[in-house]
């Protein structure tokens, strides 16, 4: 343990690490949020070290870290990534309540019909087991997760309650 000050760290992205009262995902750590436009800016200032810290998808930084001119601290999930196999998750790391999967999904109108549901589900589930699917989403650092509307709809209910608590717990609001 060292004496001193808590380091801190200026981030994009931050996930609820801000300096506010209540329980943080990351700890003690102080990170100061930078709210950035777009993720194009913030890891232009990432690599010129405008900033030290980047909580950023896998499509955004994965170039620079195969490039050597970032490091990858830590995967803010539970499992590693296969394409960076020997950095540790932050769960691994210390932090189990540090963890934000960048997802996308595909969601009709509300009152669609439940046979169009169904055949649409059938048809991206095939394509998404795909070779081709598969390896275009290993390249920037995705994964397929296969289901049932159903499934989606408890995944996005989940997610919601996640990070509605952590809002509420940090005072994030609107920059």
């Amino acid at each position: 343990m060292t004496s001193g000050p808590t380091p801190r760290f200026i981030a994009k992205n931050d996930p609820g690490c801000a300096k506010k009262p209540g329980p943080r995902p990351c700890g003690d750590i102080d990170v100061v949020h930078v709210p950035y436009r777009g993720n194009a800016a913030a890891v232009t200032d990432l690599l010129a070290g405008q900033v030290q810290v980047y909580f950023g998808t896998p499509a955004d930084i994965l170039p620079y870290v195969g490039g050597g001119k970032v490091r990858a601290i830590a995967v803010a999930d539970t499992l590693r990534f296969p394409q960076l196999p020997d950095v540790p998750t932050t769960v691994e790391s210390g932090f189990p309540n540090l963890t934000a999967e960048f997802w996308s999904g595909i969601l009709a109108p509300a009152g669609t019909p439940a046979s169009i549901l169904d055949q649409l589900n059938v048809a991206i589930n095939e394509i998404m087991r795909s070779p081709d699917a598969r390896l275009a989403l290993n390249k920037i650092g995705g994964k397929a997760k296969l289901g049932t509307p159903e499934d989606f709809k408890a995944f996005i209910t989940a997610e919601t309650q996640k990070w509605s608590a952590i809002i509420k717990a940090t005072g994030v609001n609107i920059d």
